[in-house]
């Protein structure tokens, strides 16, 4: 396990006001499914600002390998290069708990890309670390790129990284934890930095990061692949049909707010 501090000279966007403490995170799994792939390696950056300013020399740093309970599918190697014999002798994700928490403990905000994915395996691994962390603290680095960039056709984290060249002072790997929480930090940075939103602190920016998202294209059902507006304009029923279900709102919460906004409906059965 490495602790350690860094210096990082991001300062332009000369906001000064409260302080505030942004723990960054990215893990490497086992898989893509939330409730049975399990971690493989894990890093958290944590870093202190005053208002939107990075503080020089504050950062800290942890960052371990760990042993899942299963061995790793050639398919999850194939993607981030992790293999079992480099996690011989390496701790379990529970044997790390502690230090993981003592930063948990001094952070503000939470920040990762996709981090529902993310928060949904650590909280399954570490429930006692992990399960406390409100809404309120969380920021979705994806889907802040989507509301700053909704046209554009991909906001995978390492499409991004190439389309703005934020990985000019990372080294390392992609696909490996610690750059790309590193990644993670200078895409926030880079939309702060040039001025992409209107939030002016890091409460206001996740706020606008969890408000709804406008769906420009159905990603499930007979209109897979087609355009919201157009399906909207040619076939009502179906666009009713779906506000009188309750898993829409559940589990496409945008979507849901699309509609609403496109029809004028009050929802669910109206």
């Amino acid at each position: 396990m490495l602790m350690s501090n860094e210096l990082d000279l991001f300062t332009s966007a000369g906001n000064h006001g409260e302080t505030r403490r942004i723990l960054y995170l990215d893990t490497e799994t086992t898989g893509v499914d939330t409730e049975t792939s399990q971690i493989c390696e894990v890093a958290f950056l944590l870093s202190t600002y005053n208002g939107f300013s990075r503080v020089p020399d504050q950062d800290i740093e942890l960052i371990e390998l760990v042993l899942p309970q299963d061995p790793i599918p050639p398919e999850a190697s194939a993607v981030h290069h992790i293999t079992d014999s480099m996690l011989e002798g390496k701790p379990s994700i529970e044997s790390i708990s502690d230090s993981i928490s003592e930063l948990i403990g001094k952070a503000d905000f939470i920040c990762a890309h996709n981090l529902p994915f993310d928060l949904g395996i650590l909280t399954r691994q570490l429930p006692e670390v992990f399960s406390g962390i409100t809404p309120d603290m969380r920021l979705d680095s994806l889907r802040l790129s989507r509301h700053i960039w909704p046209s554009i056709p991909s906001h995978a984290l390492q499409v991004l990284r190439y389309r703005f060249g934020l990985d000019s002072i990372i080294s390392g790997n992609a696909h490996r934890a610690m750059f790309d929480t590193k990644l993670v930090r200078a895409l926030v940075e880079f939309i702060i930095e040039q001025h992409m939103t209107k939030s002016k602190n890091w409460k206001e920016l996740v706020e606008f990061t969890q408000s709804s998202l406008e769906i420009m294209i159905f990603s499930f059902g007979k209109y897979r692949g087609k355009l919201v507006e157009d399906i909207v304009a040619q076939d009502e029923d179906y666009i009713r049909w779906l506000l009188r279900q309750q898993w829409v709102p559940d589990d496409y919460p945008d979507l849901y707010h699309t509609l609403l906004r496109k029809t004028g409906s009050k929802g669910s059965g109206k």
